[in-house]
């Protein structure tokens, strides 16, 4: 892939990433999901709404991406969510907690295992998204293409 297409995949990238957001938090549907319909709409904005005509690799590329950051936003608002309701943070009296937790979340932790649990998260994110989000981006290129040129 040329280095002056990837600027071009952003949008689609983005699209499917909040789409890929959004899913582990819809009631009744498994997590997992989100690995699968991000890519789709990614791919789906980039060759509907943009009406760009992918190639496998960049379908491949859109799926992957979408779904890893979508699946890291969605990690990190419920980290943020659960921080909010555990220590009720909508309490006037304990407003301030609230500057010091958000000033120190990404620059320590709390034990080594913590840090070895966000890594472990972040590989295992990445795996299941080469696994099935890059499959389904490839999935997306074949059903959304309107002249099924690749």
């Amino acid at each position: 892939m040329k280095g002056s297409d990837r600027p071009a995949l952003k949008p689609a990238i983005y699209f499917g990433a909040g789409v890929s957001a959004f899913v582990p938090f819809v009631p009744y549907v498994h997590p997992l999901f989100a690995f699968v319909l991000g890519p789709l709409a990614g791919v789906w904005f980039e060759t509907r709404w943009r009406s760009r005509q992918l190639s496998f690799t960049q379908g491949a590329e859109i799926g992957f991406f979408s779904a890893f950051y979508g699946v890291l936003a969605a990690s990190a608002i419920y980290d943020i969510a659960w921080h909010f309701f555990h220590e009720q943070l909508w309490r006037l009296n304990n407003a301030y907690r609230l500057l010091p937790l958000l000033a120190g979340k990404g620059q320590e932790s709390s034990s080594p295992l913590e840090w070895y649990v966000f890594m472990l998260q972040l590989t295992l994110i990445a795996i299941i998204a080469g696994a099935l989000a890059a499959p389904a981006g490839l999935l997306g290129v074949k059903l959304f293409q309107r002249d099924g040129r690749n």
